[in-house]
């Protein structure tokens, strides 16, 4: 899986299938999805999307805010919002810190 994005009371799921970026659309919150993925490496990095930072590989912070690159084809990149900054931050150093 690389990432959840809201869509009103539901969720589409974008993840690589045999190389392939394919969606899923689930009948749920991105609340709800938090809650389920408390604990691991998906993370809620804006209002609107959660993000699995095994699969990021870029942290780029541009003058209108930062963003996260996949450098996967056809994947947007993913804004961190100033909401959940601090916490992918401080996940992010914890989490690269435990893997040295």
């Amino acid at each position: 899986m690389l990432y959840i994005e809201s869509a009103d009371n539901y969720v589409q799921v974008w993840y690589l299938n045999k190389g392939v970026v394919t969606k899923f659309m689930l009948r749920n919150t991105l609340k709800a999805m938090e809650e389920t993925f408390e604990g691991t490496s998906v993370l809620r990095c804006h209002r609107s999307y959660m993000v699995n930072f095994e699969h990021v590989k870029v942290i780029r912070r541009e003058k209108d805010g930062v963003y996260l690159e996949f450098g996967v084809e056809k994947v947007p990149d993913i804004p961190i919002s100033k909401t959940y900054s601090e916490k992918v931050t401080h996940w992010f150093m914890c989490y690269s810190s435990s893997n040295e």
